[in-house]
């Protein structure tokens, strides 16, 4: 029934962006339902998600919206938000299965964009890099490793990127000078940072 409104519309992104928001309301409303088994409510709130979606997606690009965000960060949210119904009602699933597709949608297409764009894009650097950080902060207090190795992985090299844009445009003996002080710090607290380091690992380790 949807596709045939959809081969209808006749190439309009915008009639099919009508369809597709009406099927997902229609299949909505069938949730609630009584007679419906948990594992049939589950699949209709994805197929109305997932249809709300797509019209969503449609009507920004029928309005000509070129903005990565725009269109990640609605699949991401709801890959999220189905995780972390997952993980309420399934105590034992790992983060990752429930965190991790979600966060890879919300942080990987922004993250490449920054690493590949000649572009500046300083807000969206701003914003992954603030983003990847309040995930990291979240996933330690909740004790969950996706997040904490999946935005120490966004910021490690965000901030290699950052590190690169700025060896271009500072002097060079600030740089050499940094390293120096650098490497004088780690080679008199080696055993210090060689300790904190297997705790971290052992730390991340014991996340679930």
């Amino acid at each position: 029934m949807a596709l045939l409104a959809l081969l209808l519309t006749g190439g309009s992104l915008r009639y099919a962006a009508a369809v597709c928001v009406l099927w997902g309301v229609a299949v909505a409303v069938r949730v609630p339902r009584r007679g419906e088994s948990p594992a049939g409510r589950r699949v209709l709130a994805a197929v109305a998600a997932g249809s709300e979606l797509v019209g969503g997606w449609l009507l920004l690009a029928a309005g000509g919206v070129v903005v990565l965000e725009a269109y990640t960060l609605p699949a991401a949210a709801l890959a999220l938000g189905a995780g972390l119904l997952a993980l309420r009602r399934r105590p034992g699933l790992t983060s990752w299965l429930a965190l991790g597709p979600g966060l890879g949608a919300a942080f990987l297409p922004s993250l490449v964009s920054v690493l590949v764009s000649g572009e500046p894009q300083p807000w969206r650097r701003l914003a992954l890099g603030a983003a990847a950080l309040a995930v990291v902060l979240g996933g330690a207090a909740r004790r969950w490793q996706a997040p904490v190795v999946l935005g120490a992985a966004t910021l490690v090299p965000l901030a290699l990127h950052e590190l690169a844009r700025g060896w271009d445009l500072l002097p060079r003996w600030i740089f050499l000078g940094l390293g120096g002080l650098l490497l004088i710090g780690l080679a008199a607290t080696y055993e210090r940072r060689r300790r904190d380091l297997v705790r971290l690992r052992d730390a991340v380790a014991r996340l679930g």
